[in-house]
């Protein structure tokens, strides 16, 4: 049950989407508003939620022309798209009140792309972290697991540690000899088992070349 709850809310949960034309989706503003709000709300300042459009069939990301903020009485706004694929929403109290859509267009119009979520490390150009940083990024992510169950949060799962996607399989360049039976590594995907009660200053890890994304991890039960 834990596992289904944390794919569920984090990995793979899903804002209302349509079908526009045949190139476009349409997807509610008021989803995006609501999970970003709720990092803001708790002063979760290490951790955000991307957004990602994947195929639903082979779950890649999917390729994107733009994206474009529709509101009520509001010029359309372009939304920009990271180099992964990341829609780069905005967080808006004005755009969730007027009832605003995000469209964005697809560069395959046959594709069937749905939306994807993923709880990740705000800052994707850090290459050094402390002990005490991983922590408290482990910390954060376990609050916002917890927010999402609401007054079920008790029954949400435990985040282990961090999953981190490196941009190349080589790119560790340093990892302090205490923190070496933590990391379990298959080619570029990494697994850190976090020891949050860890709260010095040394340097843990570092990497050449910033990590791809750096998401919760939750061991199998």
């Amino acid at each position: 049950m834990k596992t289904k709850s944390i794919k569920q809310y984090i990995v793979a949960g899903m804002l209302s989407l349509t079908a526009f034309a045949s190139q476009a989706v349409d997807l509610e503003y008021k989803g995006f508003y609501q999970r970003l709000d709720l990092i803001k709300e708790n002063k979760l300042d290490q951790i955000t939620m991307g957004f990602y459009l994947v195929d639903s069939y082979k779950r890649t990301r999917c390729d994107l022309v733009s994206a474009t903020m529709l509101a009520q009485g509001k010029e359309p706004e372009q939304v920009d798209i990271a180099a992964d694929g990341q829609l780069l929403v905005p967080l808006s109290r004005e755009l969730y009140d007027k009832f605003a859509l995000l469209r964005v267009k697809l560069k395959d119009e046959y594709q069937n792309c749905i939306l994807q979520m993923q709880m990740q490390v705000k800052d994707k150009t850090k290459t050094d972290f402390s002990f005490s940083e991983l922590a408290l990024i482990t910390k954060q992510m376990q609050e916002l697991v917890d927010e999402f169950g609401s007054f079920l949060w008790f029954m949400m799962p435990n985040v282990s540690g961090l999953h981190v996607e490196l941009s190349r399989a080589d790119s560790i360049s340093y990892i302090n000899e205490e923190f070496k039976s933590a990391l379990n590594c298959q080619q570029d995907k990494c697994k850190l088992d976090i020891n949050q009660k860890n709260q010095s200053n040394d340097m843990a890890i570092s990497f050449d070349m910033p990590p791809q994304v750096i998401s919760p991890w939750i061991k199998d039960d």
